[in-house]
């Protein structure tokens, strides 16, 4: 099996948490789009909107304007999508994309002579949570729901979108390198990259180098990767004084 090769420049952002009151992630898009941010890759580490569903009418339509820019990304460099728990079945709506669900992750890469291994982070969970989230995607189950809900108006769908407006996105957890120390023995790699926990960090665990993503939507800010001969580097850079 071929495993693709992470380039240097490559992009990493998670947890932009696309609503209607956050919609800064747009401002970087744009920047990628025009050259202004120069980048052979783009990798989308999931929860890259609040709501986002392959067969959901009324979500798509809500964020078109970004779907049709991260579509024209998607045609001029690599754009990698890892879906988290909050994106659904997005690969028919990024054709151009390489989508990895959950089920397909960790994915695989190669960078500098190392191996690498990437996911949103809410996978290795106890069977009943495991389960639940594989359900929420089974394509029968969202074809329904966005029946029912262009029946009633999108109801449940501005429900969804309204709530997670408020939901608490600025947090630190306590003694984190503890407690993600456990969940690297499913990884089989020499470096972690997971997003999800909107830490912000970079760990030394157990031999392996861990990566954790910030809340893009919280901070603004991405990882970029810098690749030298015998040294990788993930600098953290803020898009306010990018």
């Amino acid at each position: 099996m071929l495993t693709d090769t992470i380039k240097d420049k490559a992009i990493f952002v998670s947890d932009a948490h696309v609503n209607e009151n956050r919609a800064e992630f747009l401002t970087l898009l744009n920047d990628i789009n025009s050259g202004k941010i120069a980048t052979p890759q783009l990798f989308l580490m999931g929860d890259i909107f609040d709501f986002l569903v392959g067969h959901g009418e009324y979500c798509q339509n809500f964020y078109a304007q970004y779907i049709e820019l991260i579509n024209e990304i998607s045609q001029k460099i690599q754009v990698y999508f890892i879906e988290g728990n909050h994106d659904f079945r997005v690969s028919k709506i990024f054709p151009n994309a390489k989508v990895y669900e959950i089920s397909k992750q960790p994915v695989s890469f190669n960078i500098a002579n190392k191996t690498l291994q990437i996911a949103h982070g809410d996978i290795f969970l106890p069977l009943v949570s495991k389960y639940a989230l594989l359900f929420l995607r089974l394509i029968w189950f969202l074809k329904l729901m966005n029946f029912i809900d262009k029946m009633i108006n999108f109801k449940i769908s501005k429900w969804i979108l309204n709530r997670l407006k408020y939901k608490k996105l600025d947090y630190k957890i306590k003694n984190f390198k503890d407690y993600i120390a456990p969940k690297l023995k499913h990884y089989d790699a020499d470096i972690v990259i997971e997003g999800h926990y909107h830490q912000g960090k970079i760990l030394n665990i157990k031999e392996k180098l861990y990566v954790n993503l910030p809340c893009f939507a919280f901070e603004q800010s991405y990882f970029i990767v810098e690749c030298y001969e015998n040294e990788i580097k993930f600098v953290k850079i803020n898009q306010k004084g990018h």
